[in-house]
């Protein structure tokens, strides 16, 4: 499968991430929107907001640059993804998995399914779950309407502890 790279080191499906789906789209608004969300943690221009995908050997946004997991691998030999390390379930991975964000709250399980089906069959099951299903258009963890067609968006990430108690 030529999109391997989109199955991120830490058990993220980059292909749903919303920096790497706007510029995908061409949604140079997105991008702006999403520099100005992320200036209160991260010093980016909307220009640095571009990304190939984790392991695509190109260019990461600063975030995903200096991700401790992505770097924990690179120094392990034999180690692409956080599911192939033999320390596996470590803080990092889970620390990141319950860090209070929706995506990441998936990523221990990513991995365990990785590692069960093999990172292909995982990509494919990824890139069905994140099309439109109005119009079988990409789209990204945090969209409420597809960008293409306009329509609603289903919820498909996880639940977080303080989100059941606030129902």
């Amino acid at each position: 499968m030529e999109e391997k790279h989109l199955a991120a080191v830490c058990g993220l499906y980059c292909g749903a991430c919303t920096i790497y789906r706007a510029r995908k789209d061409g949604n140079r608004e997105g991008i702006e929107r999403i520099a100005q969300a992320m200036s209160s943690f991260i010093d980016v221009t909307p220009e640095e907001l571009d990304c190939d995908g984790c392991l695509a050997g190109g260019r990461l946004t600063p975030y995903c640059r200096q991700c401790s997991m992505r770097l924990c691998a690179e120094r392990k030999h034999g180690v692409t993804r956080c599911s192939d390390c033999p320390d596996f379930p470590c803080s990092l991975v889970t620390d990141f998995n319950n860090d209070g964000m929706r995506h990441h709250a998936e990523v221990l399980d990513n991995l365990r399914k990785i590692a069960e089906v093999g990172v292909e069959a995982w990509l494919e099951g990824e890139r069905k779950r994140w099309l439109c299903p109005h119009c079988g258009s990409p789209s990204d963890w945090y969209a409420r309407t597809c960008f293409h067609c306009g329509k609603d968006q289903p919820r498909r990430l996880p639940s977080l502890p303080r989100d059941e108690k606030k129902k």
